[in-house]
């Protein structure tokens, strides 16, 4: 059996923005009479940099980019990013692969080798990916192997957002959106507000997405979306040399329904369960579930963040500490038969929280040798429970025996990280640039794991119960280990307008225990290792009316965590893996006003151990955009 998800025509009709730093936004300016593309400030490295400069790959997504191209939270930003892939599951999880690899959604415990931040905070877990993108000035997506600076995790890539903060200027906006075709409605906004005791910035964010499957046994359209979001933040001078911002989100977000339907069923056994069960994919789809209200998945989070960060001017240094704390309730019910019979429903409860505290000292840049350097804590607490209901009544036996029970595991998860990093870069001569940088971490999980039995098919069905989710009492779990992560790299300017680089980088990934197992002695992983080598050209053409860049790249994983759907279970399993490629991207000012831009990542991603492409790892990704902007007369408009 294969379950697909049906997406909305309209998404593979739209045209992709493309990203790679033409990033913050292909706007213009025009010195002596020519336009030139707009420098692209990135704070990939922890300071402010143009992204020509530095010897890592990033693409960049504007603020005007995701209100243009309805880009409503992180999984649409797949569709704008080539080697960027994003997909989703049955459970409203996210799938996250850069450059064809990356961890696997099925297990919430499983940390994510794409690490997301916000606002410089490391986001805990895969559900945060659910959040909606608003009122963000710019997101980040950093690839290869980035632990040095960028925290917990990031052992494959990183995708940062940066939200607008306050300013000095009263004023704001307000954008609606009616989508024709379903009936979708879309509202954001956000004011400015400077006042002699600091400046504050109000955003809220509201949407409400209809469906576009007709499930023809609820009569409900899915899937139906609807999120709030409001951010409150407010920024203030402390003394001559010090300032302050704070930060809070508060989301909520409710889902009804999916689109995963049954594309094949070769054997036929769907069908003599449910006979006449809709097979394909399209704008129809036959399920239900008895513990549903609406006889639909339903998917109910509410998240909440704040964030306090100072920055304080030691001479010429600057000294930062960024505090983080969110939090979420995530309650999800999913029909895991995907068929019109109640047979399988699974329920869902995800409890998170954690606080981090980061603080590091960095020098004024443009000198001799340049450096960052800080500290970094993390204390996590996740309770997760799952509870499986199983009706399977005869003739559909399994080993002649009735599967027919109801079970609920509990995994509750306390995580601790201490680490201490720092890179510095030191200019050899006027051409040449080499940069170190380590990060030691120190991570501690503690887990318990249990089981229990809340309804029993009868003594046969217990046979097969007591062999797929046997009773367990609470049982303690615990893991602690060390890595040490490094990166060295030269950059040599060919003139003034081209950079060259070569780059290596180790990053790990912490081991730790699924919540997809039977019995809590397979819940163990290790720990995961890539090394990534990359060689790039990054160029600025036509007096900087033009841009061309391009980078080779190989990543090699030991113990690499893919999690994989067996068919009744999600199984973390360590494999050696790797994947190869080219990225390309450029943009060019065709004429005054009209910029065009394209970029391409091929990427050979593959297992190892069974030399096969690994899933969600398109070989080849690629995206154009052409963006055309002028004043209209005296108007005031563009």
């Amino acid at each position: 059996m294969t379950i697909t998800k049906n997406t909305p025509a309209r998404r593979s009709s739209s045209l992709n923005p493309v990203t790679p730093a033409l990033a913050l936004g292909c706007l213009l300016v025009a010195p002596a009479g020519a336009a030139v593309l707009e420098e692209v400030i990135v704070t990939a490295q922890k300071r402010a940099e143009n992204v020509q400069d530095i010897p890592v790959t990033v693409n960049v997504v504007t603020g005007d980019q995701l209100d243009n191209f309805s880009i409503r939270d992180t999984n649409d930003l797949g569709d704008s990013v080539p080697g960027l892939t994003i997909q989703h599951t049955p459970q409203n999880l996210s799938q996250v692969t850069v450059r064809g690899i990356g961890t696997g959604a099925g297990g919430e415990s499983v940390d994510q080798s794409v690490g997301l931040f916000v606002d410089g905070i490391w986001a805990g877990r895969i559900r945060e990916f659910q959040a909606s993108l608003f009122d963000v000035s710019r997101v980040e997506v950093i690839k290869g192997t980035q632990n040095n600076l960028l925290g917990k995790n990031t052992s494959l890539g990183a995708i940062s957002i940066v939200s607008n903060r306050p300013g000095d200027e009263l004023g704001g906006y307000v954008q609606g959106d009616y989508e024709l075709e379903y009936g979708s409605t879309y509202l954001t906004g956000a004011v400015n507000l400077p006042t002699d005791f600091g400046n504050y910035r109000l955003a809220v964010n509201a949407l409400n997405e209809e469906g576009y499957v007709k499930n023809r046994v609820t009569g409900n359209d899915v899937p139906e979306r609807e999120a709030y979001t409001v951010r409150v933040s407010g920024a203030w001078d402390v003394g001559d040399n010090g300032s302050l911002l704070v930060s809070y989100l508060y989301d909520d977000l409710d889902i009804l329904g999916d689109t995963f339907q049954v594309d094949v069923d070769s054997t036929g056994l769907l069908d003599a369960m449910d006979p006449g069960t809709d097979v394909g994919v399209d704008d129809k789809k036959d399920a239900f579930t008895s513990l549903s209200s609406s006889g639909d998945a339903e998917d109910e989070q509410q998240s909440q963040r704040a964030i306090i960060e100072y920055e304080h001017a030691l001479g010429d240094h600057q000294l930062t500490a960024l505090s983080g704390w969110s939090k979420y309730r995530n309650d999800r019910l999913t029909d895991s038969d995907f068929i019109s019979a109640d047979y399988l429903t699974t329920v869902y409860t995800s409890d998170y929280e954690q606080f981090s505290q980061e603080v590091r000292i960095t020098s004024p840049g443009n000198e001799a040798f340049d450096y960052v350097a800080g500290l970094y804590f993390l204390d996590s607490e996740m309770q997760f429970s799952t509870i499986t209901d199983a009706r399977f009544p005869p003739p559909f036996l399994l080993g002649g025996l009735p599967l027919d029970s109801t079970s609920e595991r509990f995994f509750d998860q306390d995580t601790t990280v201490w680490s201490a990093f720092g890179q510095g870069t030191l200019s050899l001569g006027e051409r040449w640039r080499a940069t170190l940088g380590l990060r030691y971490t120190d991570e501690e999980k503690d887990v318990v794991f249990s089981r229990e039995r809340l309804r029993s098919g009868g003594p046969l069905a217990d046979v097969i119960a007591d062999i797929l989710a046997p009773v367990v009492p609470p049982t303690d779990m615990q893991r602690s280990e060390d890595n040490l992560d490094g990166s060295i790299n030269i950059q040599y300017d060919v003139g003034s307008d081209t950079m060259v680089y070569a780059s290596w980088a180790r990053g790990s990934k912490s081991g730790g225990f699924s919540t997809e197992v039977v019995l809590p002695e397979e819940a163990e992983y290790g720990t995961e290792e890539a090394e990534t080598t990359e060689l790039g050209v990054k160029m600025n053409l036509a007096g900087g009316a033009a841009l061309l860049n391009a980078s080779v790249f190989y990543t090699e994983i030991d113990d690499f965590q893919i999690v994989t759907f067996t068919g009744i279970a999600f199984v973390t399993e360590s494999v050696p893996a790797e994947t190869q490629g080219v990225e390309l991207e450029t943009a060019f000012v065709v004429a005054d006003g009209l910029v065009i831009g394209a970029s391409a990542t091929y990427a050979d991603a593959e297992d190892k151990s069974v030399d096969q492409r690994l899933p969600y790892a398109p070989e080849w990704s690629a995206s154009l955009n052409a963006s055309y902007e002028r004043p209209l007369a005296s108007s005031g408009l563009t």
